[in-house]
């Protein structure tokens, strides 16, 4: 069994060895949640690496959730959906220049297909908490003094319940990173908010996904009219 960690391929440095040999067993379905991985002295000598290089790549598997660490039963692939630090691949994106044209790009083609998954997927339970969580945002847009805060919190609520509810751990991860990003930005209160948000969530009570998709797509332009200085500077510095 333990020679399936053995080195092949082009060489890395040592700790980046451990790492991507932990990820192609996984990617192959050799090693799978629940799995314990071979002991650090087993590691080492299989992958020609020092036992500091195991241990630093252990530690940096276990922040990414990959790797479950048991004291005095082993290391083992993680079974359950770890909240970790960051993904290493998402996190390049926020080192990178902001584009929010791309950006915006990418969170319509998967708020699009977020919503025709909740019309697909979600439970009637699920529906009901998607209710109670538009209630409280369109009560506080109803406002003639809006806390812009609490509206804020409404409504990155409800687009991190519409992720939930899709019922795919990977879209919902992937998601809720772009909505992230995008929470800075977020003005509940400009003109066209308060019926963009209804609309959407009538058509997924309606359950037509349709619908749902045209609602999101007039969403992104109520949010491009409502930042239309920063989006056109994101325009602009892309042609250049």
């Amino acid at each position: 069994m333990n020679t399936m960690y053995a080195v092949n391929g082009k060489r890395l440095s040592s700790v980046e060895i451990v790492v991507e040999k932990i990820k192609e067993l996984l990617i192959k379905q050799k090693l799978k949640p629940g799995d314990m991985i071979p002991s650090e002295m087993v590691l080492a000598e299989n992958l020609q690496v020092s036992r500091s290089s195991v241990r630093e790549a252990v530690k940096i598997l276990s922040a990414y959730g990959i790797l479950e660490i048991r004291r005095g039963s082993g290391t083992f692939i993680s079974t359950a959906s770890n909240k970790r630090l960051f993904d290493p691949h998402l996190f390049q994106i926020l080192v990178q220049e902001r584009d929010y044209h791309s950006l915006t790009q990418v969170r319509d083609l998967l708020e699009e297909g977020v919503v025709r998954l909740v019309v697909e997927n979600a439970s009637e339970e699920d529906l009901k908490v998607l209710e109670d969580a538009m209630q409280e945002l369109l009560y506080e847009l109803s406002k003639k003094d809006i806390s812009r805060e609490k509206a804020n919190q409404y409504d990155l609520q409800y687009h991190q319940l519409l992720g939930k509810y899709s019922h795919n751990t990977i879209v919902e991860n992937i998601y809720n990173f772009i909505i992230e990003l995008f929470a800075p930005t977020i003005n509940p209160i400009h003109e066209g908010v308060y019926e963009a948000h209804r609309n959407l969530h009538e058509a997924l009570m309606e359950r037509d996904a349709q619908k749902a998709v045209e609602c999101v797509r007039f969403h992104t332009e109520i949010w491009i009219a409502s930042h239309s200085f920063d989006f056109l500077d994101s325009e602009a510095s892309k042609g250049n």
